[in-house]
């Protein structure tokens, strides 16, 4: 039994003895017509032996040993509440629900942020890379013994099962951007993502797939993105031995050098729209390479031509040193 439902218990028998003890009095000194109030004091003063003068005559039968049987009770009660109390505050229960209290509080103030369900292997690197980038997430984890884990990392967190709807709403799922879900089985995956796109239709979901026939599955139960590490996995060997110095370019970032692959969309009102790619600079300018672009139909334009202009809701794919979405950002500014 932990130390909080102890304590929970102790304090309802404190206050069943002190109502029965009153009832009590009531009932034995009847023929002094006792108030409740008169004999909550009686049993109050009892308890407590602070040796105030009795407000009920007390006969020599029923009324003294009912006393004694109110002070023998009451003491074994009182000290069990009071052990009860002691042991939440030494265990440390009390400041983890204090703390409890503090994070769900956070959590409801939190909005356009990356809920990440499960915190193992996969898990915890997804956390770790969008806290460098600056995203704001919360964690969603069934087993109890990671709580240290996210309290060390300073991840806001929810102890629950994701396939609960409560958790997801706990997690605030109706305020999220993006819910990733890398729970250990399939079945656990495609029914958080049913559950998650019922609530919310509009909210982007990746979903970690173990077994590839599983991604079919969770793109028709709402998934926008499918993960199978198993195939990612299988191009990644095949890559290795047949393109070598092509995958070694693309972990260059990895390895210290100054490089990423980054993503930007340009908006209706953007000045960029209807600039050609020779036009608007962005090689001379920024020092990234624009490899593709992707309309806003879905068309892709692989290895754009200089005279390829760009359109309201591109998403422009760039590959540079850091920070080039921050440098075509000033570019927009200053055309």
């Amino acid at each position: 039994m932990s130390p909080r439902v102890r304590l929970t218990i102790s304090l309802l028998a404190v206050l069943a003895v002190l109502f029965t003890g009153a009832a009590g009095y009531m009932i034995i000194e009847n023929e002094h017509h006792p108030t409740f109030l008169d004999s909550l004091y009686m049993v109050v003063i009892t308890l407590s032996t602070v040796g105030y003068r009795e407000v009920i005559p007390l006969d020599d039968a029923g009324g003294k040993a009912w006393t004694i049987l109110v002070i023998v009770v009451g003491i074994i009660t009182v000290s069990f509440a009071f052990t009860s109390l002691l042991s939440l505050v030494v265990s440390g229960e009390l400041r983890s629900l204090r703390e409890k209290k503090k994070m769900e509080k956070t959590i409801d103030h939190m909005s356009d942020h990356v809920i990440i369900c499960g915190y193992g292997r996969m898990g915890s690197l997804v956390a770790r890379e969008l806290r460098r980038q600056e995203i704001p997430i919360v964690v969603v984890e069934k087993e109890r013994s990671v709580e240290s884990d996210l309290r060390d990392d300073k991840f806001p967190f929810v102890i629950g099962d994701a396939t609960d709807e409560d958790t997801l709403h706990d997690a605030g799922v109706t305020r999220a951007q993006a819910l990733v879900i890398l729970l250990q089985t399939d079945s656990d995956n495609v029914f958080v993502t049913l559950s998650a796109h019922t609530l919310y239709p509009e909210l982007t979901i990746i979903a970690r797939a173990e077994q590839p026939a599983t991604e079919s599955k969770l793109i028709r139960a709402g998934a926008t993105r499918v993960v199978c590490p198993q195939s990612i996995g299988a191009m990644k060997v095949a890559s290795i031995l047949t393109r070598p110095t092509v995958v070694d370019f693309v972990e260059v970032a990895n390895k210290g050098v100054d490089l990423e692959m980054d993503e930007y969309e340009i908006d209706e009102g953007s000045p960029l729209v209807g600039r050609s790619l020779r036009d608007t600079g962005i090689r001379r300018k920024t020092g990234a390479t624009v490899v593709a672009i992707k309309r806003a139909d879905g068309e892709t334009l692989v290895s754009p031509h200089p005279d390829a202009c760009f359109e309201a809701k591109d998403t422009v794919i760039l590959v540079g040193s850091a920070g080039v979405s921050s440098r075509l950002d000033d570019i927009e500014h200053d055309t």
